[in-house]
């Protein structure tokens, strides 16, 4: 699946330098979603900066438009999930996988999904040394104010950093945002920004507030446009509307009488 190259080589690495020392607590780990619930991240950006030749897996998920994922069904803590890229050019491919929420065992393609309800402190899944949520507080995705999870971590690979930040929502346990970035395999010199935002989904509504609060710029630009356009309606109106005639001056007549 595009975009899956780049988790699954970094999350090795994730684990590796996030399993430190932590307290014992008991976490229920559940799933948070259900068939037929769904997110969009309509927003897939990929970069590569370096010297020397782009590779082409880059070049292509720079084509990438959305990427969908369908929960098709859950049992215990599996849940099979269909993932859908859409190309910019119109076509798609889709891919099916799995995975358990509490031991992580077969979800390999990008961790989209985690238990719900987790916190700050909490592992990510139920083994040991597995990475824990450094952070959980309120961003807004797909139109609403959500408490997520993050798991930040970076790393010194080479020449070039490795830094990769995960939010998930709480609710729910999907993934809501992803940034990565990594070197380069095949140019050390180089290096690929991945970035992943969910920007519709049917598993929450829309906040007013929060719908506000993302596009308030084209909400100010939007009322300044209508501004204008009454502005110039009202002048040109003006400009067109003739002046009433002068009332005719009352005849002069004289006073005296013979």
């Amino acid at each position: 699946m595009v975009g899956a190259r780049f988790i699954t080589l970094c999350l090795p690495i994730l684990v590796a330098f996030l399993s430190l020392p932590m307290l014992v607590r008991a976490v229920d780990y559940k799933v948070g979603v259900k068939s037929g619930d769904w997110i969009k991240y309509g927003q897939f950006n990929v970069t590569w900066t370096g010297s020397g030749t782009e590779p082409s897996t880059v070049a292509k998920e720079k084509n990438v438009d959305w990427m969908r994922i369908d929960v098709q069904s859950v049992s215990g803590t599996t849940v099979t999930l269909n993932g859908t890229v859409h190309y910019n050019n119109g076509t798609q491919t889709s891919q099916n996988f799995s995975g358990d929420v509490a031991s992580g065992q077969g979800m390999t393609s990008i961790r989209v999904l985690i238990a719900s309800n987790l916190k700050a402190g909490d592992p990510v899944l139920n083994q040991a040394g597995s990475p824990t949520i450094n952070q959980t507080t309120s961003r807004t995705y797909a139109g609403a104010s959500r408490s997520v999870n993050l798991l930040e971590a970076s790393s010194a690979s080479d020449s070039q950093p490795i830094t990769l930040r995960i939010y998930w929502d709480q609710g729910t346990g999907a993934m809501v945002e992803m940034y990565m970035r990594i070197p380069d395999s095949s140019n050390l010199d180089a290096y690929i920004e991945t970035s992943i935002k969910a920007t519709e989904t049917n598993m929450w509504s829309a906040d007013l507030a929060a719908m506000l609060n993302d596009n308030l710029i084209y909400i100010v630009a939007g009322i300044v446009v209508v501004i204008v356009i009454i502005v110039a309606a009202i002048v040109l109106r003006r400009k067109k509307t003739p002046a009433p005639p002068s009332p005719p001056k009352p005849a002069v007549t004289d006073a005296k009488q013979e």
